[in-house]
């Protein structure tokens, strides 16, 4: 899913067309960029780090789950959010434009079905709450996240090599089936049927029965709400590229198609501000995580300098 500007004829484009962000608007962007990559880097960074140090987290199978998400958005902050202010100023770099396709492929693949294996995840807990530890192991789980990373990068090398407009638009049209629909589609029916049980759940407890179970359950409750707000803002965000890219699939007056790359601009940045937030949803739902951010920043040796400095001065 990618701006089609390399594909225009822009000499046969009509002298009236209006196209390109202003410089306001260039400015405006560019700080919108380097505001949602530092907080997706370090808020990654720190989510990573909280999350070596803390051994409760460590102790479950799915934990290479929630670190492949922070990996995948610590990526999306690191190369995305430089390339798309690379894109507003110069847009018209074919090597620029191959890089942003293949990243992008990449990291949405990584992204959507990290997604997806969580949800699954919670959705064997919770389904199958006795029989999880000996389903998920520590060593499924590794070779999951593994074989996800390795298809994304495979998934992502073609955009590096083909330059038809016809054979591109295949590729766009199953980018956007294996790496949106199927995965979305996963994560919704994993959670609908999560609704369904924690229902059943409920009406147990108040008829006491099956309690070891439930407990069980209930105690996966937070891993799965939080799954659940990341997902969500994921389909909030996400969902404005789909709209556009679509426009643009099937958009044949090249002024409207100009325009509408402008506008690919913006609901990228909102698409990739997923990655930024992430990490601060983990940091408020989960109060070991939440000290170990803490303290990363607030005990930090240098940050311990300065404190010290400047009360020597007052």
């Amino acid at each position: 899913m990618e701006p089609n500007t390399t594909d225009l004829c822009l000499n046969c484009v009509p002298d009236d067309c209006i196209f390109g962000l202003n410089t306001m608007a260039t400015v405006i962007f560019i700080i919108l960029c380097l505001v949602c990559g530092v907080l997706a880097i370090a808020g990654n960074l720190a989510l990573l780090v909280a999350l070596s140090r803390t051994t409760t987290f460590q102790s479950r199978a799915n934990y290479v789950f929630v670190i492949s998400l922070a990996v995948a958005d610590f990526f999306v902050g690191l190369t995305m959010s430089p390339l798309y202010i690379s894109y507003a100023l110069a847009f018209d770099l074919p090597w620029l434009i191959k890089l942003e396709g293949f990243l992008w492929i990449v990291s949405v693949t990584a992204t959507t079905y990290s997604l997806s294996a969580v949800s699954l995840d919670r959705l064997i807990s919770v389904v199958f709450p006795l029989r999880y530890p000996q389903v998920m192991t520590d060593k499924r789980c590794k070779v999951i996240i593994t074989l996800i990373w390795i298809g994304a990068v495979i998934f992502g090398i073609p955009r590096l090599i083909l330059d038809d407009f016809t054979k591109l638009e295949k590729l766009w049209i199953s980018c956007s089936v294996a790496t949106v629909a199927i995965p979305l589609l996963v994560m919704s029916l994993s959670y609908g049927k999560i609704f369904s049980v924690v229902q059943k759940a409920n009406r147990s407890i108040a008829d006491h029965s099956t309690q070891s179970s439930v407990a069980v359950l209930l105690g996966n409750r937070k891993a799965v709400q939080t799954i659940g707000i990341i997902v969500g803002l994921f389909i909030l965000t996400f969902t404005p590229t789909v709209v556009v890219y679509f426009m643009l699939l099937f958009e044949e007056d090249p002024c409207k198609e100009l325009e509408l790359n402008d506008v690919w601009l913006w609901v990228a940045l909102v698409s990739f501000s997923h990655s930024s937030f992430n990490p601060w949803v983990y940091g408020l739902r989960y109060r070991e995580l939440r000290n170990a951010i803490r303290d990363l920043f607030l005990n930090h040796p240098t940050l311990e300098a300065v404190i010290t400095y400047l009360q020597t001065l007052y």
